[in-house]
């Protein structure tokens, strides 16, 4: 599995424009949002900061399968088990949609004022949304790699399946902006944590199907 990370990293430095293209995307979408709104502050800096991480996590990580030719997708199932192969492009996404968040949230902290107050479950929340957009996004993009039109497929099926996610991330920042104790964030937690091993769950399962169609 180290070797299909190192794989992807390579891959991802060579082709940097990818990469680049999407932290730009972040950048300008943060400096729009600042000319503008000025400051943003409460649920409306909570909601634009989770549709530009949304939508910059869809341009870096729904390439996880396109970007590989059927050569070496032969090559991969002739030498690797399909489900190292996908568990390592969950890992590999994670860490870049974590990145991505990480990156955002230091954007949007200079630009306009920083209003989270439970900074911990807010923190939290982050490393879970992105668990949960990274595995959402590549099992769609491992979808839409077996039909004609992969680009056009990919947008259709990721935002929709996004959506039982994105509404306890929301919730639970939300409530972050004040100080909240555990007991008050508990099912959000849960239902985050449930939401992110159904999901990792349904593509370790159904990937290998997928793999051998």
């Amino acid at each position: 599995m180290k070797a299909l990370i190192y794989k992807d990293l390579l891959l991802d430095f060579r082709q940097l424009f990818g990469l680049g293209g999407v932290f730009l995307y972040v950048f300008a979408s943060f400096f729009i949002v600042f000319l503008s709104f000025g400051e943003v502050e409460g649920q409306a800096w909570i909601t634009l900061y989770w549709i530009v991480v949304l939508f910059g996590a869809v341009n870096a990580v729904l390439k996880s399968f396109t970007q590989e030719d059927e050569k070496r997708n032969i090559y991969y199932f002739l030498v690797t088990d399909p489900v190292a192969v996908m568990l390592s492009k969950l890992v590999y996404n994670s860490v870049l949609v974590l990145f991505i968040a990480l990156l955002s949230l230091i954007l949007f902290s200079l630009l306009t004022s920083y209003p989270i107050v439970t900074n911990g479950y807010f923190l939290l929340s982050l490393l879970l949304g992105s668990v949960g957009i990274a595995g959402n996004f590549t099992f769609v993009s491992a979808i839409a790699n077996h039909t004609r039109n992969k680009n056009t497929m990919m947008m259709i099926l990721s935002l929709p399946v996004i959506i039982p996610l994105l509404l306890p991330l929301i919730k639970v920042s939300i409530k972050c902006l004040a100080v909240v104790d555990w007991s008050v964030v508990k099912n959000d937690f849960t239902m985050l944590i449930s939401v992110d091993l159904l999901i990792l769950g349904i593509s370790l399962i159904l990937f290998p199907f997928l793999w051998r169609g």
